[in-house]
Parts: C-alpha cells; structure tokens; sequence
C-alpha cells in the first residue's frame, strides 16, 4: 500500500509538471485585431496616394482626402483616437492588407464580387460612375461608350486592372482601342500627347483631378452616358477574419451618415447628391452570392 500510494504521488507530481510545462509553451490566446485596435486607440490604414481618396498635401505632409476625414470621423467616438495611414501603390493595397501590413485599406475600392471573395468590405460609403476626361473643347465630341465605339479613330485609356476597363469592353468599345495604364499621370499624359482620345475614370477621381482648374487644357466629358452596370459602389475593406473590427467601424460610420458629418466632408471634397448611396443598399447586396 505504501508502494502504491508513494507511485500515486509521483505520478501526480510528473502530471503537474507536465501540466506546467505545457502551459509554458503553448500560447496565450492571440489578441484580435479588434481587440489590439482599441486596447491601442491605433489603426493603420493602406491607402493609395490620389486625389480625392487620401493623399499628402504636398507643402505639410497632412493627409487629407475622402477616406481619411470618414475613418477620423467613423472612428472618434470609438476609441480609436489615432488613425494612421501608409501610403501604397494601388495594386498592392490588398495583398498589403492580407500580409497584415494594414488593418484595412481605403483607397476608393469598389465592391465587387471577386474582391468579396478576398476581403469583408466595411458599408459602402460613396457612389461612383465612370467618367471621361478629354481635351478642353472635346474635340471628337465623346459623350458615351457608345461614342467611343463607334468612332473608328477613337481611342481611350483606363487603368490597369480599374472596373472602366470592362465597362467599356461590355460596351461595345473593341479591346484592340483601349491602353491600358498603369497610373493617372501616364493615362493623362498620352491624352495631352493625342495617343488616347479620353481618359476613363471614376467620377470622383475626375472631380478630384480636375478641381481648382489645375489643369485648364482638360475638362470632364458632358454628359458622359454609362449604362447602370458601370455604376459601383466604394468602401473600406478589412481582413476576412477582422469581421468584428468592420461591423465596429460599421457602427461609426452610420453615426456619421446619419448626423450630417458625411455630407459635409462630401462636400469639402466636391461630391454631389449623385454620389450618395442610396438608402438601404448593403454590402451583402452588392457582393452576392460571393458574400
């Protein structure tokens, strides 16, 4: 009986320091994104450097834009009093986000199937169409897609990757008459050189570009007649597994939209009644079956 009880004791004594070494290895359980959010009062968010989605204003290094003034605003009366922002190039604003280099990206994003299938999008915030931009006079009359299709000597130019590309594919615009570039400064500067005939974009890319008649050899296309499918609609992304930290910015953002702020931040950055998202539109809606 003693030899029982004195090998009972020991067995104890092993499993405890078992227990205790175990617990020394493995983790603790991971703090969520969330949680480091507002444990930090920080987040930092990916944007691409452009008028008027978020950019530095060259002569303070300020950031100003769209989706800084909405994340400032969305965030304030969460907690999250510091939100900082790392400027990419567009392309890499996702993959940036899944590296876990931001906590989201913010950079006039579209929602989109195929990019719901990779990120949660936040509620969207912004309604955008395609727009064109030619030269001052518009000298081959370009009012449409249509316009840009039927017109043999038409040529137009859009960005690598950007929604207007199939659009205009979509609307009868032939692939062998569209250029694709990989920025706004290359797209503009093979308009001024005559190689394009309009530059496509989102309508508020145009604004953003064309505000302050800083550049009075151009001017917006209009009208500028786009079927309903080139409309989308723009919003934050965050990780798929963050989906706790979008439905908490979910929360400030429609305390923003529905005490005035967003009107008046939309309206520091030139956007108009046309812009605005129409009540009720969710993302799920707008991501479908690839929610």
């Amino acid at each position: 009986m003693m030899k029982f009880r004195a090998r009972s004791a020991a067995v104890g004594l092993a499993c405890i320091a078992y227990a205790a070494l175990v617990g020394s290895v493995l983790p603790a359980t991971a703090e969520t994104t969330k949680e480091r959010v507002l444990n930090n009062g920080r987040i930092v968010i990916g944007i691409h450097n452009r008028a008027p989605w978020g950019y530095k204003k060259e002569e303070t290094g300020e950031l100003l834009g769209w989706h800084p003034d909405l994340l400032r605003a969305a965030f304030a009366d969460l907690g999250v009093k510091q939100v900082d922002f790392e400027v990419t190039e567009f392309g890499a604003l996702i993959p940036g986000l899944m590296a876990g280099r931001f906590d989201a990206v913010a950079s006039g994003l579209s929602i989109t199937p195929p990019r719901c299938q990779q990120v949660a999008f936040g509620a969207p915030d912004l309604r955008t169409d395609d727009a064109a931009v030619v030269l001052a006079g518009n000298p081959k009359a370009i009012h449409s897609y249509a316009d840009l299709a039927k017109k043999s000597d038409a040529i137009m130019g859009g960005g690598r990757g950007s929604n207007v590309i199939g659009n205009a594919i979509a609307e009868g615009v032939p692939e062998d008459r569209i250029l694709q570039f990989p920025d706004i400064e290359t797209n503009l500067a093979a308009l001024r050189a005559g190689r394009i005939d309009a530059a496509v974009f989102s309508s508020p890319t145009v604004i953003g570009l064309l505000a302050g008649n800083k550049s009075p050899d151009l001017e917006r296309a209009s009208p500028f007649t786009t079927s309903e499918k080139s409309i989308s609609y723009i919003a934050i992304a965050f990780r798929k597994g963050d989906g706790d930290l979008r439905d908490l910015y979910n929360q400030g953002l429609a305390k923003v939209m529905s005490n005035g702020t967003i009107a008046t931040i939309m309206a520091k950055y030139g956007f108009g009644r046309s812009e605005n998202v129409p009540p009720g539109l969710t993302t799920s809606q707008l991501c479908g079956a690839a929610n």
